[in-house]
């Protein structure tokens, strides 16, 4: 299992998430430090956070992952695969690329190495 924190650079890097990836079932997890204000966290993390949540099972993790990399029907994926040295889409492998950065949020992700 690989851990990420999520941190928001707008809050000088605070630690708003911790992001699991299983690499066998190639799920996702997400667990929420109960400190974390909802204003402080990216959107679908705040609505949990709002309904007193703390833990985004793996259909909600996946599609806030699936918010921050390029999606697999995106027009050019082919030229898009190429420039990026893939010969195949793989969102774990976007999500790394690019840090888990979007341009919704000032939130990326940094490996947690226990």
């Amino acid at each position: 299992m690989l851990k990420f924190a999520i941190k928001n650079a707008y809050y000088d890097g605070k630690i708003v998430g911790y992001l699991y990836y299983n690499e066998e079932c190639q799920e996702y997890e997400i667990e929420i430090p109960k400190m974390v204000r909802s204003f402080e966290a990216p959107f679908i993390i705040s609505d949990f956070i709002k309904n007193g949540q703390f833990k985004i099972g793996k259909e909600w993790s996946y599609r806030w992952v699936s918010q921050r990399v390029i999606p697999p029907e995106r027009q050019n994926i082919g030229q898009i695969l190429k420039a990026n040295h893939m010969k195949e889409y793989n969102e774990f492998s976007f999500l790394l690329k690019n840090e888990g950065r979007c341009c919704q949020d000032e939130c990326y992700i940094e490996k947690v190495n226990d």
